[in-house]
């Protein structure tokens, strides 16, 4: 969903195991939209179990996003503004024909979903700016604020019209029954998440610039470390303010701030536990490519974090058309495992033969031409006219 590592800076040969982390992050999608649409009830243990592992992709797409723009505006500074037009391309695609995709797939239902596209697409448009604006503490700090004033309004804006309804459900989200969405990413707590991540990747750039592979290693798992640490402090304390004032209204909020599976809005410990199990999944695969084990399997997530984007159009209708259209039909429930791999190798499949033909070149608005156009007119009316010749 976010342009890949390899297509952003074909220079950067070991930015290979971010395609893979962001491939593997996808078997997770699978995993978890197979079980919400194979399941007519929702509540059983086993769509729910399937719902919560999945939950780790999410996290791990916005991490990855903002990762690799902060790596390479550390890295390749010079190809930057080369790199902002391609983001920008890509975010409009997501915003317009990325969204008129996924609501293709299912208009009756998918008409309410505000999709994490839709936020990767505003984080594209608007990321670049900032992380060239601001240096990587200052927005820590920034990405901090965003997450605060978020989950403040959440908890104290009431909107007394439809507008406000419609502005707090798109950018910071709501607890209470959503009248416009269904299902929505708000764009500021993910935003933040998103921005937050840029920072660790200028980190992971200065390692990446001295050679230091190892260093990028023990960055990401005493980060990971330190946001599980964060998340286990966290939910500890709260059941100890539970028992220490039981019934006080103010557990209600805090309940929500400390939950690990608090997704919609992203809570803080959700984003720490989840964030960290996505940073150890990027450290594994830094690992694995550094060892060169496994490495059929780690070309192939490798081909599908390349492809990611097409995954995640197609396997809504191969889901949410062919899957809740046949599962009342299908013999032995139980068998759900063959399904989900049939399933898995009819996405897989699709995505290897686009990868093959080089389809995701089809994956624009033509930003790069107009803007390349609009530079040229704009720099043909600011040179100055040729002198007239003297007879």
């Amino acid at each position: 969903m976010i342009p890949p590592a390899t297509e952003s800076a074909t220079h950067h040969n070991r930015l290979q195991f971010l395609d893979a982390a962001r491939g593997s992050a996808m078997l997770f999608v699978l995993l978890s939209h197979f079980g919400f649409t194979f399941f007519p009830n929702q509540t059983d243990l086993l769509p729910t179990a399937m719902r919560l592992v999945g939950m780790v992709a999410s996290p791990t797409f916005m991490v990855l996003s903002g990762l690799i723009l902060g790596f390479l505006y550390r890295t390749s500074p010079g190809n930057f503004e080369r790199l902002r037009i391609k983001l920008t391309d890509r975010g409009l695609f997501l915003l317009t024909v990325g969204h008129l995709v996924l609501l293709a797939s299912h208009p009756l239902y998918t008409w309410r979903f505000f999709h994490i596209t839709d936020t990767i697409g505003v984080c594209m448009l608007v990321q670049p700016w900032v992380v060239s604006k601001l240096r990587p503490r200052d927005r820590l700090l920034l990405s901090a604020a965003l997450f605060i004033v978020s989950w403040t309004l959440v908890e104290r804006w009431l909107p007394a019209g439809p507008t406000g309804h419609l502005v707090k459900e798109t950018l910071f989200g709501s607890l209470t029954a959503q009248t416009y969405y269904r299902f929505a990413f708000p764009v500021v707590p993910w935003f933040s998440l998103d921005l937050a991540s840029t920072s660790l990747g200028d980190y992971m750039g200065g390692y990446y610039l001295r050679g230091d592979d190892r260093g990028i290693q023990r960055l990401l798992t005493r980060i990971a470390s330190a946001a599980l640490l964060a998340a286990a402090s966290g939910r500890a304390t709260y059941h100890v303010l539970l028992r220490l004032v039981p019934g006080n209204s103010g557990m209600f909020a805090a309940g929500r701030l400390s939950s690990l599976f608090q997704k919609q809005p992203p809570g803080p410990l959700y984003v720490f536990f989840y964030g960290a199990i996505g940073l150890w999944l990027v450290a594994a695969c830094l690992s694995l490519e550094r060892t060169g084990h496994l490495r059929r399997q780690f070309t192939f997530t490798t081909m599908l974090g390349r492809t990611s984007l097409f995954v995640f159009l197609f396997h809504w209708f191969v889901y949410l058309i062919a899957i809740m259209s046949l599962r009342d039909h299908l013999p032995f429930a139980w068998a759900w495992p063959v399904y989900f791999a049939a399933s898995v190798v009819l996405v897989t499949w699709s995505a290897a033969v686009w990868y093959r033909l080089g389809f995701n070149r089809f994956v624009t608005v033509g930003y790069p031409r107009l803007h390349e156009s609009l530079l040229r007119w704009r720099l043909g009316h600011l040179s100055p006219e040729p002198e007239a010749s003297q007879g």
